[in-house]
C-alpha cells in the first residue's frame, strides 16, 4: 500500500456512498495499521479503538465480514473468562453474530466458500452451547437473528438482475 492515509480517506469516502464493504477494510487498516517502508511511504498505526468502531459500524450496516470479525473477537475473549456464565454469554454472542454474518451472506448470494467457515463456526457453537444445556437459548438467538438480519431486501442477483433489465429498455 502506497499510501495508507489516502486509503483511509478513500474508504471513508467509500463508506459515505453507502458502500458497507468500506467499514470493514477500515477496521481491517486500523486493526493491523501498515508499515512505512522509509521515509517516502508513510506508516499507519494499528488503533483498536478506531478498528472495533468501524467494524461494529459494519456491522451494524449488516456487513457480512464486519459481523463475522465480531464474531472472531468473542471467540477470542472466551479464553479469558474465568467464570462458565460469563464464558457461555459470550460464546452466544459469537454464535449470534456468525449466524448473521451467514444470513447476510445468504441473503446476498455469496458463493458457499466464501461464509462454509462461518456456518461451521456457527455449528460448532451451537453444539458447545447445547452441552452446557443451553439449546433453547440457542433456538432463540437463531430465530432472533433470522428476523433481524433478514431485510427483505433484494439480494445481489435481483439487484444485478433488475440493473440489466434497466438497461435494455
Amino acid at each position: 500500500m502506497l499510501d495508507p492515509r489516502r486509503a483511509v480517506s478513500l474508504y471513508e469516502q467509500a463508506w459515505q456512498d453507502g458502500v458497507t464493504f468500506a467499514a470493514f477494510k477500515l477496521g481491517q487498516l486500523y486493526e493491523y495499521g501498515v508499515r512505512g517502508k522509509g521515509a517516502a511511504s508513510p506508516a499507519l498505526q494499528p488503533d483498536p479503538a478506531k478498528a472495533w468502531f468501524w467494524y461494529r459500524e459494519g456491522a451494524d450496516a449488516s456487513e457480512p465480514n464486519a459481523l463475522a470479525r465480531l464474531g472472531e473477537r468473542d471467540d477470542s475473549a472466551v479464553i479469558a473468562a474465568t467464570d462458565v456464565k460469563r464464558r457461555d454469554a459470550i460464546l452466544l454472542d459469537a454464535f449470534r453474530y456468525y449466524a448473521a454474518a451467514a444470513e447476510r451472506a445468504h441473503d446476498e448470494d455469496w458463493p458457499d466458500e466464501a461464509w462454509k467457515d462461518w456456518r461451521y463456526r456457527r455449528a460448532t457453537l451451537a453444539r458447545l452451547l447445547a452441552r452446557e444445556n443451553m439449546m433453547q437459548q440457542v433456538a432463540d438467538a437463531y430465530t432472533s437473528v433470522r428476523e433481524r438480519w433478514q431485510s427483505g431486501r433484494p439480494t445481489f442477483i435481483e439487484r444485478l438482475r433488475t440493473w440489466l433489465l434497466a438497461g435494455k429498455e
